[in-house]
Order: structure tokens, then C-alpha cells, then sequence
């Protein structure tokens, strides 16, 4: 049956996949894909890249907010 006509979103889909899978519990195979996510999007914020995770991370920063930040930046080291 199609995962939407059963109303299971992919990331439940791929948490009970994964739980299934390695035989542990969903609620834990979601906590770390969320820790491993939210390492993932403060790795990229810390290098500077846009990041846009939905669902997992509940923040976006867009690529405008990473081009301010580089200019402040750069005008700091300059001065």
C-alpha cells in the first residue's frame, strides 16, 4: 500500500524502517536521527553555509542571513 495513503509521512517511514531494521526502539531511532540532524545543521551554520533542514531542525537560515553575517565579517577584519 502507497505510504501516503496510509498517512505515514517518509520520516516515520524511514524511523520504523530503521527500527525494524536493528531491532531497538522507534522513540530512540528518532531521538538520534534528531541529534544527528541538529549536529548537522550547527556544523554547517558554524562553517557559514546556508542551511535549510525542515521537520528535523526548527530553524532555517537563508542563504541572504549567511551573506550579512559574511559581510559583518569581513568588514570586522578589516577595520
Amino acid at each position: 500500500m502507497d505510504e501516503k495513503k496510509r498517512g505515514i509521512s517518509k520520516v516515520k517511514s524511514i524511523i520504523n524502517e530503521i527500527a525494524y531494521d536493528l531491532g531497538i526502539d522507534k522513540k530512540l531511532v528518532r531521538q538520534v536521527l534528531l541529534l544527528t540532524f541538529k549536529e548537522l545543521a550547527v556544523t554547517l551554520l558554524l562553517k557559514g553555509k546556508p542551511v535549510m533542514i525542515r521537520r528535523f531542525v526548527k530553524f532555517v537560515v537563508a542563504a541572504a542571513a549567511v551573506k550579512k553575517i559574511n559581510k559583518e565579517k569581513t568588514k570586522e577584519k578589516s577595520e
